[in-house]
């Protein structure tokens, strides 16, 4: 049975496929020309970052499941995946470590202006040293907007790391089931009370622009906004103004609207503004874990039986 990967994963997912017996098949391209061209005859896919629409899957005759390197849904039509019978899965936890760490990292960088502290000592400017313009965390207020699993490790970090005090934001938490240290709190009370407010909520059109001139004039001048989530949750626009405008202190981004980042993005020129490449959950730890998360999802679902974290139910369709 074939396997296509039209963008490459570890090679532990790999090797757990072919040990089974499976052929597989790295992609060529992974256009939406391309993919439709090499799913034909696959049976099942391990999906990345490219998109999966409704047109893609049905060129996929033979495909039993859509298995996901990663959490993320935004790049693939669920619905039409179930309606042709195919499981959608994803490679739940694999990288919840790895994403609370990169959103600590952006806090510290942010914190302690590591990107404009490196730059200048290497420059010689050993008197920043005596500037007094960097933060410690201990005793502030982490707002967390997201209570999932990524969410809750973060606060975990913070708090018993840091030990920072930590609110949340989720419509859908119970707050019986979460940590005594996460105080609940209603949105525009989180973005005024945070000190660092962390996004860990997927892309959809009840949260894109959540951050936009509006709320994001509500959180404090001192405070600083991660984003580890999804792009498209903060209008990139209205952050640049706000940064430049000292609205808010800083803000770390490891996910953008736009995918590679256009070099001519406005953020990019500001010191208070930190980035990485929707990299949060890549490390090497995190990459083997999805790789063969999605690699067992993919022979349950080709040998009959259930797989462990499907999003979709396709004997119903």
């Amino acid at each position: 049975m074939k396997v296509l990967i039209p963008q490459d994963i570890r090679e532990a997912g790999k090797n757990y496929l072919k040990e089974r017996g499976y052929t597989v098949v790295i992609g060529s391209g992974f256009d939406a020309a391309t993919i439709k061209r090499e799913i034909a005859d696959a049976d099942a896919v391990i999906m990345r970052t490219a998109l999966y629409p409704a047109d893609v899957i049905a060129a996929g005759k033979k495909l039993k499941v859509m298995a996901r390197y990663g959490v993320g849904l935004d790049n693939v039509d669920v619905a039409a995946a179930e309606k042709q019978g195919v499981y959608v899965t994803v490679a739940k936890n694999c990288n919840l470590y790895s994403v609370a760490e990169h959103a600590i990292m952006l806090m510290l960088t942010l914190a302690r202006s590591q990107v404009y502290v490196d730059r200048e000592s290497r420059k010689g400017a050993w008197g920043l040293r005596n500037s007094h313009s960097i933060f410690e965390m201990r005793g502030k207020t982490l707002g967390i907007v997201g209570l999932g699993a990524i969410g809750r490790q973060t606060a975990r970090m913070a708090h018993n790391g840091l030990e920072m005090t930590i609110v949340g934001f989720d419509p859908y938490a119970d707050a019986s089931k979460l940590p005594a240290y996460i105080t609940l709190a209603g949105f525009e009370e989180l973005l005024k009370t945070a000190d660092v407010i962390s996004l860990h909520i997927p892309y959809t059109p009840e949260t894109r622009y959540m951050f936009n001139a509006t709320t994001l004039k509500m959180m404090k001048p001192s405070a600083y906004l991660i984003n580890c989530g999804r792009g498209g949750i903060i209008n990139e626009d209205d952050l640049y103004a706000a940064l430049k405008n000292n609205t808010i202190a800083g803000a770390g981004l490891d996910v953008f609207e736009q995918e590679p980042v256009d070099l001519s993005n406005k953020l990019l020129t500001l010191d208070n503004f930190t980035i990485s490449p929707h990299n949060a959950g890549l490390t090497v730890e995190a990459a083997d874990a999805m790789a063969v998360s999605a690699a067992q999802a993919v022979d349950d679902v080709l040998h009959g039986r259930e797989p462990m974290y499907p999003v979709n139910n396709p004997k119903k369709a």
